[in-house]
């Protein structure tokens, strides 16, 4: 008779008497092993492993990441709080297990040169030190008849990298003898083994040399091999159990039973003699609090904005949403925030004297189009959607300042224009080196440019006329030409390169090197147009025309551009070469941000607590020929469509300051203007949002895995088979979990998924830089720590200095 699946996503369980951890919900759980409703151990709400009973069935023992690195906790099996047991600050450390004499065994690379190198150590309960233990590198130690090690592994389980047969696949050495003498078990099988575990007088180990990971089992001296589980894996389905199925992970035992994880859900081998493995039906109270929708903070989620073209309000983009937001007072409006559904990239546009905005959605799976007024949808109306399914996935995107068209960057390298009015999608021009960047329109809409990239690392800049789709290169594939901007009066296309050459002398070694190179040019786009940076006929004005005061009904200038010789009119701005990007055009001018020139290891700033140095936004005014300082702690900015202000992220805040002068220091002014980002509401469901991870995280693998016929897996197969899979998670490390375990099915290293932050949620341990030892002859015969031995002090580096050794401490 078929069990009922569990609810809830289990990971790695283990078994003792009649008692079963596991993990579930970012906590360690205990539950009867005949079924039934589990019991919290621990209450931290961060990513556990590992969990393991003592022999006796007093104590549970686990990996934590509650204080930042993954560390040994313990707690009683019958209640009670929890105890830290190490401090080593390894991201590498995981309980394993027990040893006979009841101490908790663990593996962990502290102290060690490498990641690679984990060693196992034992760690007594009371918080003593641990003892190394002399197998050299391990991955694991199994207990038993004899002792078992797994050698040290690549750092990723088997289910994450499926298949795979590199030099650091995990395998079997035995002690047969007992005499320290391991030899090799198992070199025959052509797969990477891990979580050896003993039962009875056979190994059980997990491993997929046949294809799909399974549990294994053999006599010491490695004859009578089984199998246990369907080579398909766990799942009920007849595709998986005919070979395409879930990978057994995670597998423990007590000596005698074993227990492991597949897809989720918990199963047991009651011997290794013929058992069939069976479900165990595991049910969890509670709330499943991380599926609870919650209100998110939009300043700590920011992820653009863009602002309109008198900058009165912009349309910001906040997780997957965009919101319009008036700068000064005035409501903010939900323009996309339909739960499931990313939107991004947002853009705004005035036609007919209307402000809109135009984002990419994913509503319908791939990506898409929507067009909403600034002022938000009628009751009942939806955005308008075009081109879903005919833009691959979209990198980059602009809109015509007319209205009429917007430019698509897709994965694939090819640029496209999508007519608002029709949706006709026409192809404009396509690389083969890579992706298209840095799309911009002239001010009369009728030219498009961006950064074309070239056989790495060179890329130039080029030029399609928007109505007969013709394309020109503007710059020779010479140097890193990037960041194109037409300048307000239709004259020059602006852009950022690195194409200046003038090494310096380095300080340590008898070498030169390029250490600035970049620099903003501009090309006159008619021949007939003299360089700004040159004499002019009538000499130069004292000071700008007031042009707030011109009307906007005097109309765009035309763009005209003479192909003839475009790239000989190429002309440097006269500023000093340095690191620059986010070139934009302006009133009367050109911004950018320049960078500072720091070093990877912040050794050379004053003091090691000193923040890093910051980004300057710099304008340079055609009119009066002098470069000027915006701002000096800027971090991404936009402009509004007229050019006369500037929407600046700064700080963790968005601020609206001029384009063509200081912002002044009053708060609030009419030249200084933060925007409240706290008038954007917007609730995450989690579950939702998990849902539209996955899918995109299909897509994403789909559109950029480097063999087209993804190396022969039905992708769009694996995505059903995983997808119920979903249903079940609690915590996004389980979606992280999930997802590892998903494009493993590719069979290819080197993807990773990374959570945001990474894991852990305390701050970073700092260690002492110094040798310690525990000794029991302290007063009234308490234990204390004595120093032994203080690393020395490398001058050169202020972070390479023990605490104990600064001065003062002594």
């Amino acid at each position: 008779m078929t069990q009922p699946a569990t609810s809830a996503y289990l990971r790695f369980p283990h078994l003792q008497g009649d008692l079963v951890a596991f993990t579930a919900e970012d906590d360690v759980w205990l539950a009867p092993l005949d079924g039934g409703r589990a019991w919290r151990v621990s209450a931290d709400n961060v990513p556990v492993t590992h969990p393991r009973i003592s022999p006796d069935g007093t104590t549970v023992a686990w990996t934590s990441t509650r204080d930042g690195a993954p560390e040994v906790h313990i707690a009683p099996v019958d209640g009670g709080p929890t105890r830290r047991l190490t401090y080593w600050g390894s991201s590498r450390t995981q309980v394993r297990g027990w040893t006979p004499d009841g101490e908790v065994l663990a593996i962990t690379t502290y102290g060690q040169a490498s990641l690679r190198r984990s060693w196992a150590h034992t760690v007594p309960l009371d918080g003593g030190p641990g003892t190394t233990l002399p197998y050299g590198p391990v991955g694991h130690v199994a207990h038993g008849p004899a002792t078992v090690l797994l050698s040290a592994p690549m750092g990723r389980e088997a289910a994450w990298w499926k298949r795979y047969r590199g030099g650091t696949a995990g395998k079997l050495w035995i002690d047969r003898e007992g005499d320290g003498e391991f030899v090799r078990l198992h070199d025959d099988l052509d797969g990477n083994i891990e979580y050896p575990v003993w039962a009875g007088d056979r190994i059980a180990f997990l491993s997929d040399h046949e294809g799909t990971g399974a549990l294994y089992s053999s006599l010491a001296d490695g004859s009578d091999l089984r199998r246990h589980t369907p080579h398909g894996g766990t799942s009920r389905s007849s595709e998986a159990e005919s070979g395409g199925g879930y990978y057994a992970r995670h597998a423990s035992g007590d000596g005698t039973r074993v227990v492991f994880s597949s897809a989720g859900e918990l199963w047991i081998l009651d011997d290794l003699d013929g058992a069939e493995p069976r479900r165990l039906d595991v049910r969890l109270g509670g709330q499943r609090v991380d599926r609870q929708p919650f209100p998110v903070n939009a300043a700590h989620w920011f992820g653009s904005a863009a602002p309109d073209h008198t900058a009165r309000g912009s349309a910001v983009a906040v997780r997957g949403a965009v919101h319009w937001v008036t700068h000064r007072a005035g409501p903010a409006r939900a323009l996309a925030v339909e739960p499931g559904v990313r939107a991004r990239l947002p853009r705004t546009f005035r036609t007919e004297g209307e402000e809109w905005v135009v984002w990419v959605t994913d509503a319908e799976g791939d990506d898409a189009l929507e067009f909403a007024p600034a002022t938000g949808l009628a009751p009942g109306a939806t955005p308008r959607r075009l081109a879903a399914g005919r833009l691959g996935r979209v990198l980059g995107l602009a809109m015509a300042p007319d209205g009429s068209r917007a430019a698509v960057a897709a994965h694939d390298g090819r640029v496209l224009l999508v007519e608002r009015e029709t949706g006709e999608v026409r192809e404009v021009d396509r690389s083969e080196d890579g992706d298209v960047r840095g799309l911009t329109f002239s001010p009369d809409s009728a030219w498009l440019a961006w950064t074309h990239p070239g056989p790495g690392p060179l890329s130039q800049l080029r030029l399609a006329n928007t109505t007969d789709l013709s394309v020109t290169e503007a710059t020779p594939l010479r140097f890193q030409d990037y960041a194109p901007a037409f300048t307000l009066d239709g004259k020059h296309l602006a852009f950022l390169s690195n194409r200046s050459f003038d090494p310096v002398y380095d300080e340590h070694v008898f070498d030169l090197a390029f250490v600035v190179g970049d620099r903003p040019h501009l090309i006159t786009l008619a021949a007939t147009t003299p360089s700004p940076f040159g004499p002019q006929r009538h000499g130069r004005p004292f000071e700008t025309p007031d042009k707030d005061e011109t009307p906007d009904s005097e109309g765009t200038p035309t763009t005209r551009i003479d192909l003839e010789g475009l790239a000989d009119r190429i002309v440097p701005f006269p500023v000093e070469a340095g690191r620059y990007s986010n070139l934009r055009a302006a009133k009367d001018g050109v911004l950018w941000l320049r960078h500072p020139v720091q070093g990877v290891l912040g050794a050379s700033r004053a003091t090691p607590d000193d923040p890093d140095p910051k980004t300057d936004l710099q304008r340079y005014d055609l009119a009066q020929q002098r470069l000027e300082h915006l701002a000096g702690d800027a971090d991404h900015f936009a402009v509004s469509g007229d050019g006369k202000r500037v929407l600046l992220w700064t700080d963790g805040r968005l601020k609206v300051v001029p384009s063509d002068r200081r912002a002044s220091g009053d708060e609030d002014s009419d030249s200084n203007i933060t925007v409240d980002l706290g008038r954007i509401r917007q609730t995450v469901d989690p579950s939702a949002e998990w849902r539209q991870m996955y899918d995109e995280t299909g897509r994403i693998m789909r559109d950029q895995f480097w063999r087209p016929d993804m190396s022969g897996v039905d992708w769009d197969g694996v995505l059903d088979r995983y997808r119920p899979v979903l249903d079940r998670l609690a915590t996004h490390d389980d979606l992280v979990d999930l997802l590892w375990e998903v494009h493993g099915e590719l069979g290819t290293s080197h993807a990773y998924v990374t959570p945001r932050g990474g894991h852990g949620h305390g701050p970073r341990q700092g260690l002492l830089g110094a040798d310690i030892s525990r000794h029991e002859d302290g007063p009234g015969g308490s234990a204390l720590w004595r120093i032994d031995r203080i690393l020395p002090t490398e001058t050169s580096d202020p972070h390479a200095r023990s605490p104990l050794a600064a001065p003062g401490v002594a």
